[in-house]
């Protein structure tokens, strides 16, 4: 059978370049191995280190939800099961999944509905979800008239954790690089928009944000480091709390100043933490996320609003999108083939 995948053709200073490549396999699997066909890869900026890692003519690793149509006796599921796993920009993959970044976790077909699409395992109920709503029960402990500041804003991570702030009636600030993007915090509630991009003046940056937040910050949910980070942590309030998610500033633009940030830490006693959802993936939260967001989602209360292109072909343009025009995506960016 034929068989495609996207590998690396080159390292260019700037990005990673890529080619297709399609072979032509014989299918003869293991006693515990299955043939999964791939139904939704999700492009996410957290790819661009792995990219620059991955050897010239390997394809590239990212999460996917693919469906078993082949399987060996011992294999850990059956044909017709859905997984998410860490199949990468491939349309098939062979393999037990359980020598990939993380074991294959199967999709529980009730759990998912035209509401909550089975999609959704790489977005509100993937890893994506959990990371806000672990961050947001499990250490952000939100209170009535918090200000809350969210910096890149408007993927699935920072409009659930803005919506989450809102419903424990925070004033929640969201910073995104677009009036697209300005403009879609605004219809999910966010109480203002700090417009800003890397490489912004600080100066300019800081006056946006103490017009925004002119009480200080009382929980910081960051993902972009940098620039706005260096702004936020000056006007952090007494008993703070920060939760450093993702620093695009310095994994992505390589921009590695920062502010001496330890007094800003010290006299308003803040509590920072490091924030990867791994450890939140366990049955329990699993049927937790499904159970307390996937209602809110169901009723109405939280929305969420991914960007799906379509068809295998469309996987690096879906990707370039992400650092090229990120104004026309919002929430999870994902490919349907």
């Amino acid at each position: 059978m034929k068989v495609a995948k996207w590998v690396v053709r080159e390292h260019l200073d700037a990005e990673t370049s890529y080619e297709k490549v399609i072979d032509d396999i014989d299918v003869d699997l293991r006693a515990d191995e299955m043939l999964l066909a791939t139904r939704y890869v999700s492009v996410d900026t957290h790819l661009h280190d792995l990219a620059a890692e991955t050897p010239v003519g390997d394809a590239l690793g990212a999460d996917s939800i693919m469906e078993v149509v082949e399987a060996g006796p011992r294999a850990p599921h059956r044909v017709g099961d859905f997984v998410q796993g860490f199949g990468g920009w491939r349309t098939h993959v062979i393999g037990n999944g359980q020598k990939a970044l993380r074991p294959y976790r199967r999709l529980e077909l009730e759990d998912y509905d035209d509401t909550l699409p089975i999609s959704t395992a790489l977005d509100i109920m993937g890893e994506a979800g959990m990371t806000a709503w672990g961050t947001m029960t499990k250490f952000m402990a939100v209170r009535p008239d918090d200000t809350v500041v969210v910096s890149g804003a408007s993927g699935t991570v920072g409009t659930v954790v803005g919506q989450l702030a809102k419903r424990s009636g925070a004033r929640v600030i969201g910073t995104v690089d677009s009036p697209e993007q300005a403009r879609y915090l605004t219809t999910l509630g966010f109480d203002a928009v700090v417009a800003y991009d890397q490489g912004d003046d600080p100066a300019t940056v800081r006056a946006a944000m103490a017009d925004a937040a002119p009480g200080g910050v009382d929980r910081y949910f960051d993902s972009l480091g940098g620039t706005i980070s260096d702004v936020v942590f000056a006007m952090l309030n007494i008993g703070s709390r920060v939760a450093v998610c993702w620093q695009w500033a310095i994994q992505v633009a390589h921009d590695f100043l920062g502010a001496h940030i330890l007094p800003h830490i010290m006299f308003p006693q803040t509590t920072i933490r490091g924030i990867f959802a791994t450890e939140w993936f366990t049955e329990t939260n699993w049927r937790a996320l499904h159970d307390e967001l996937g209602t809110l989602v169901r009723r109405g209360e939280i929305r969420y609003d991914p960007t799906i292109w379509h068809g295998f072909d469309s996987i690096p343009s879906a990707y370039r999108s992400l650092r090229a025009d990120r104004s026309t995506n919002h929430g999870k960016v994902l490919v349907q083939l």
